[in-house]
């Protein structure tokens, strides 16, 4: 499991590279564990991130 120090960096990274761009290229590989519980696939998940903004990052406790 991370410790917090290494989630913050990691937020601090994608506000400084990430925060702001446009998705134009998502690619996900599928996984049962990830997509199959929520009901829905890598390739819908794709679709829906494509052309979406990032408008920020933050951590919830050792989670971002």
């Amino acid at each position: 499991m991370p410790e917090i120090g290494e989630i913050a960096r990691i937020v601090h990274y994608l506000h400084e590279h990430l925060v702001g761009k446009t998705l134009t290229l998502v690619k996900a590989q599928h996984d049962e564990n990830v997509y199959g519980k929520v009901g829905t696939t890598a390739a819908a998940f794709e679709k829906a991130l494509t052309g979406k903004t990032v408008d920020n990052a933050r951590q919830q406790g050792k989670y971002f």
